[in-house]
């Protein structure tokens, strides 16, 4: 047999158990560690006696295979990691249970002919700012131009009537605001409504909080009040570090 049939041979060999090794992980949308190792060492067993793999080759695939796995541990301790935050984040949204919130959200609930209290927020003047209600389908029900707007936070509370003076049926109603700025860009504002969280859901990992009889992700809470504050009107924070603070020890009367 000649050397260049035994080249051949011996190649076609290391290919094919090259194919098997690989064959073997199709299953699975990456090469592991594991099958990394099984080619490397099929590679080593069946590599050309004229044609050795260099040093340098094998080192440069050593390396790989390091840098492998340790992108597979830090892909673990990431996964870990999330999974810690995420039982973090439920439980802490455990203690909105009970509290005024405020709720980013367009919705606004009409009942007994007065409407839920809207509120937006302006980061500079507006020399026209516009408020549309809809309804669910999305028809106009009711619009203002309410002209200059200054910088700051706003309240409106529509009373149930459309353009015509006719008092609308009771349900939830869609809020749209745009302003008109000083160098005549029109924004479009986003409205917040308040509630009290009755009662907290998890979904895929995600937190929902129940306010008002809507359900929105946690994401949309903007601001947390305490009820009992808001109540006996009462913002100032406990003194927990003069409580927490050990007291000077007494000095002894000479």
């Amino acid at each position: 047999m000649s050397l260049e049939t035994t080249r051949a041979t011996l190649n076609q060999s290391a290919s094919s158990l090259r194919s098997e090794a690989i064959h073997s992980s199709k299953g699975n949308a990456n090469l592991g560690k594991k099958d990394f190792m099984n080619l490397f060492l099929t590679q080593m067993s069946n590599q050309n006696p004229t044609d050795p793999m260099d040093s340098a080759g094998m080192t440069t695939q050593l390396a790989q295979l390091g840098s492998m796995e340790q992108l597979e541990n830090l892909n673990k301790g990431l996964d870990t990691l999330n999974q810690t935050q995420s039982s973090i984040a439920n439980y802490q949204a455990l203690q909105f249970i009970g509290k005024d919130v405020a709720l980013e959200s367009s919705e606004m609930e009409l009942s007994r002919g007065a409407g839920q209290p809207i509120y937006y927020n302006l980061d500079s003047d507006a020399s026209q700012l516009k408020l549309t209600v809809e309804a669910q389908d999305g028809s106009p029900v009711y619009s203002e131009n309410m002209g200059l707007t200054t910088q700051g936070k706003h309240r409106f509370v529509w009373d149930g009537k459309n353009d015509r003076g006719i008092l609308m049926a009771d349900g939830v109603y869609k809020v749209k605001l745009s302003a008109t700025l000083p160098n005549g860009e029109v924004a479009e504002l986003t409205p917040y409504n308040s509630g009290r969280i009755s009662q907290v859901e998890f979904k895929d990992g995600q937190a929902f909080v129940n306010a008002q009889g809507r359900q929105l992700p946690l994401s949309k809470v903007k601001r947390v009040d305490n009820a009992s504050e808001r109540v006996f009107s009462k913002a100032a924070p406990l003194g927990l570090m003069r409580e927490l603070t050990p007291m000077a020890p007494a000095k002894k009367a000479e």
